[in-house]
C-alpha cells in the first residue's frame, strides 16, 4: 500500500521538528518545503536541508520567495506607511501569506495529499496558513499537531531528545522566526506585560550601549513611493545595493545596517485576530528606517488631505494584510489607491542612525509643495507676498467665528 504524502512547512526549528518526526511514526511520508522569505543567511540554507533529511523527509524543496514577498507585501507596507498599532512593521505575520502559497505549490507539484504547518492555536499564524491553503488547494487536508494537541516546547523538546535528536536551548527556550520584513521572538518574558526580553534573546541588533560612538548618515531615494537607491552621505551605495542588485537588497542591507547601530528593537502588544492580547519582541531596523523617511517624504509632496486619508487608509490596508484578509477584493482596490496616492513621491531623504534613533535630517524632491509655495513667495514665518496684511487679518477674523458663535450659545447645564 502507497504511503500518504504530507508536505511540511519546515523552518528547522522546534515545532516544525517535532511534526516531522511525528508525520514520520504516524506513516506519511514527510515532503518538507523551506520557503525563503529573507531568513536564510548564508550556509543556513544547507543547515536546514541537513536537519529535514536527519529526522526522516523523503524529500526538500527549498523555494527563495524573498523577491515576490518584497514586489507583493514590502512595497505595498511602505507605500502605506504601516505600523501595527503605530510600532510593530508585521514582522514574519505578513510573510505568511507568500510562505503558504508557496508550500501549497509545492504540494500540488508533488501530489501531496495534505499539508502542513507548525503553528500553534494560540496566535494567529495558524489562521494565516490555513486561510491560504484553503483558498487555494481546499482539496488538501491541513494537518497540523502543535495547533490540536496544545503541545508545550518542553513537550516537544523532550519527544525529540527520546529520539536522539538534538535540540539547541535557545531553540528550546525562544520562538523566533525571521524573514526580510523583520525577526520576532517569543518567549517567557513575552508572555506577560512587564518583563523585557534579555539580552541574548536578540538575534542581530546591537544594544544601544554596544553601537558605534559615531552614526552614520544615508540618503534614502524613492520612485513613486519605492526606495531605488541607497547610499551614505558622500554617494556611495551602502554595501550589498546598487546596480544589478536585487529588488530587496536595500531592504536587506538596511537591516544589517541599523542593527549595527541599535536600531529596530522592539516589543509590541495589541490584539490578535482571535481575540486575545498578544505580546512579542521584534527586530525591523529596515523597515522601520524607511517607513519613517517614505513618510518623511510624503510630508513634502502630499497635501494634507492626501496624508490623511492615506493614514486612514493605509492603516485599514495593513490590518486586513496582517489579519490574512488576503483574496477579498477590496485589497484590490486599496492598492489601486495606494498606487494613485505615490506618483509625486519622488526624492531624496537624509537619514542619520545614531544609538538606536533613526533622525531624519532633511528631505528633496522636485515635487516640493514648501519649494512650490516658495516660488509664489509663501515663508513660513517671515511673511508672506502672496497676500496682504488686511487680507491675513480678516482671514483670522473669519476662521475664528465658528468658535466664538458656539461660545457665545453656551452650554447645557449637566
Amino acid at each position: 500500500m502507497t504511503k500518504r504524502k504530507i508536505v511540511l512547512a519546515f523552518s528547522g526549528g522546534l515545532d516544525t521538528s517535532y511534526a516531522l518526526v511525528a508525520f514520520r511514526e504516524a506513516g506519511w511520508d514527510v515532503v518538507t518545503a523551506n520557503i525563503d522569505t529573507g531568513g536564510l543567511h548564508s550556509g543556513e540554507g544547507e543547515a536546514v536541508r541537513a536537519r529535514a533529511e536527519e529526522l526522516g523527509a523523503v524529500e526538500h524543496h527549498v523555494v527563495d520567495a524573498r523577491s515576490e514577498l518584497y514586489d507583493r507585501v514590502v512595497t505595498y507596507a511602505i507605500k502605506a506607511n504601516y505600523l501595527r498599532n503605530g510600532a510593530y512593521p508585521s514582522c514574519v505575520g505578513a510573510e505568511r501569506l507568500i510562505q503558504a502559497e508557496k508550500v501549497v505549490e509545492v504540494a500540488l507539484q508533488v501530489g501531496a495529499d495534505a499539508v502542513a504547518h507548525g503553528s500553534t492555536g494560540a496566535g494567529a499564524d495558524h489562521v494565516r496558513y490555513d486561510a491560504v491553503i484553503r483558498a487555494l488547494a481546499p482539496q488538501l487536508e491541513i494537518v497540523t499537531p502543535i495547533r490540536d494537541e496544545r503541545l508545550t516546547r518542553e513537550e516537544e523538546t523532550d519527544f525529540l531528545r527520546a529520539r536522539g535528536y538534538a535540540v539547541s536551548e535557545k531553540v528550546k527556550k525562544y520562538s523566533i522566526n525571521e524573514g526580510l520584513i523583520g525577526t520576532s521572538i517569543g518567549g517567557e518574558e513575552t508572555y506577560g506585560s512587564w518583563e523585557y526580553l534579555p539580552e541574548d534573546a536578540w538575534t542581530y541588533t546591537k544594544p544601544i550601549s554596544a553601537a558605534p560612538d559615531q552614526g552614520v548618515e544615508l540618503l534614502l531615494t524613492f520612485h513613486q513611493g519605492a526606495v531605488v537607491e541607497a547610499t551614505t552621505a558622500g554617494g556611495v551605495p551602502i554595501e550589498g545595493t546598487g546596480p544589478g542588485a536585487a529588488n530587496f537588497a536595500i531592504l536587506q542591507a538596511l537591516n544589517t545596517l541599523g542593527g549595527e547601530h541599535g536600531v529596530g528593537r522592539g516589543i509590541h502588544m495589541g490584539s490578535t485576530m482571535v481575540g486575545n492580547l498578544a505580546r512579542v519582541g521584534f527586530e525591523a531596523p529596515g523597515m522601520l528606517i524607511l517607513i519613517a523617511a517614505h513618510r518623511e517624504l510624503e510630508k513634502l509632496v502630499l497635501s494634507n488631505r492626501q496624508q490623511a486619508t492615506k493614514a486612514t487608509l493605509g492603516n485599514t490596508y495593513g490590518d486586513l494584510l496582517h489579519e490574512a484578509v488576503y483574496f477579498d477584493p477590496i485589497m484590490d482596490d486599496f492598492r489601486a489607491f495606494l498606487d494613485s496616492s505615490q506618483r509625486r513621491v519622488d526624492g531624496t531623504v537624509r537619514v542619520l542612525l545614531h544609538k538606536g534613533n533613526i533622525v531624519l535630517l532633511g528631505s528633496k524632491s522636485p515635487y516640493s509643495l514648501l519649494d512650490a509655495a516658495t516660488r509664489q513667495g509663501v515663508v513660513y514665518g517671515h511673511g508672506s507676498s502672496a497676500w496682504t496684511g488686511e487680507q491675513a487679518r480678516a482671514f483670522a477674523h473669519m476662521y475664528a467665528m465658528p468658535g466664538s458663535i458656539a461660545r457665545l450659545a453656551g452650554n447645557p447645564t449637566d
